[in-house]
């Protein structure tokens, strides 16, 4: 018996409108109503997650910024970890000679030192927009508590930058492509696995007690803790060899945990009203 659902959000549970599909609500509502727990697992701040469910009307579990930031859905913080000053300052130094768009994240902040109209349709995808902070390197430590350096730029140039940071800050930190031109940097031993593992350990949930959905590589972490796995079919085909299963929906995916429940059938037919 599926005890708790874990699921990401971009590209998962959200769609670039920053919406979610009725199906899926009416499947984690019908969920929710069999007793089964939800937690959101994502990249993005714990405000805009709490914005996401609201509009999902839920109370969840929260693992925000691929684990920094741990929350109960009593709002218990199990975990919090920010970049000591001195790590931040040398890894903002060094992405800042890229030729890519650098954001710093505290916890419920996105800051950037100028915005552009490169920046505009970034801002478009988050839920608070972006904080200009001109001196930012004089910032971090003082006003700004980084638990996250994201580096945004084509594809090719992630893959060159992650290798980088990992040569030069791999003992101090862990990196993340989360989608599509986007590189996380984060304190060493956040991740998404790390964090749920700790929500499970909380909860007294076996591994064979959760299921958890995502599409990105910063979900493989957690894929890897339960036989119930869940790529979405869009995913890089090497996040979907990480899952047990490749679904369509976070919806398809509940249908086949709660398959051989007795409510089944009364599920089906409250996903197709």
């Amino acid at each position: 018996m599926i005890k708790l659902i874990v699921s990401d959000l971009d590209g998962t549970l959200l769609g670039f409108d920053k919406r979610v599909k009725n199906e899926d609500k009416r499947a984690i509502q019908f969920a929710a109503e069999q007793g089964i727990d939800l937690a959101i697992a994502s990249g993005r701040m714990d405000n805009e997650i709490l914005d996401v469910l609201k509009e999902l009307q839920q109370k969840a579990h929260r693992v925000s910024q691929n684990g920094a930031f741990i929350y109960t859905k009593t709002n218990l913080r199990l975990h919090a970890l920010t970049f000591s000053p001195q790590l931040a300052r040398r890894i903002y130094q060094q992405v800042k000679e890229w030729k890519a768009i650098v954001l710093v994240c505290d916890e419920n902040t996105y800051f950037i030192e100028e915005t552009n109209e490169h920046t505009n349709e970034i801002e478009k995808r988050l839920f608070y927009g972006l904080y200009e902070c001109p001196n930012m390197l004089d910032a971090i430590g003082k006003t700004i508590h980084p638990s996250k350096i994201t580096v945004l730029a084509e594809n090719e140039q992630i893959v060159e930058f992650e290798r980088t940071i990992a040569n030069q800050f791999g003992n101090h930190v862990d990196t993340f492509i989360s989608e599509s031109r986007c590189l996380d940097i984060m304190p060493k031993n956040i991740s998404k696995g790390n964090a749920v593992l700790a929500l499970m350990e909380h909860l007294r949930v076996q591994p064979h007690e959760i299921a958890c959905f995502g599409d990105a590589f910063n979900d493989i972490p957690m894929f890897r803790l339960t036989p119930y796995s869940f790529a979405m079919s869009h995913a890089h085909p090497a996040v979907k060899k990480e899952a047990q299963y490749v679904v369509h929906s976070v919806s398809e995916g509940i249908q086949m945990i709660l398959a051989n429940a007795p409510s089944a059938k009364m599920m089906q037919q409250k996903l197709a009203d």
